[in-house]
């Protein structure tokens, strides 16, 4: 039997990520079919409290789209948001494998 290498594994872990994420972000609602979040929607959107999306914003993990739209607010695209949230996903597996 052939054992996995590295890059198979990471390609797997990516996959499954993949499909988690978009199961999850499915069963958040009517939220979902937005294009563009502010803050409050971004954060509802991932599951998070606006303290938790402001955190990561700030640590870098998470970059607004428009950091400052014309009301002064900070705005995500969902691909964006999506991403993010694959990412993180994949970062905790890879710790926990």
């Amino acid at each position: 039997m052939e054992l996995l290498n590295q890059t198979m594994l990471k390609q797997i872990i990516e996959k499954i990520v993949q499909e988690v994420v978009r199961e999850e972000l499915k069963k958040r609602g009517e939220v979902i079919d937005q294009k563009m979040f502010n803050r409050k929607d971004a954060a509802k959107y991932l599951g998070f409290s606006g303290g938790t999306l402001d955190k990561a914003v700030k640590t870098g993990k998470l970059d607004p789209t428009f950091p400052f739209g014309d009301d002064g607010n900070k705005y995500y695209l969902r691909e964006d948001l999506d991403h993010f949230a694959e990412e993180s996903k994949r970062r905790y597996l890879e710790k926990v494998i």
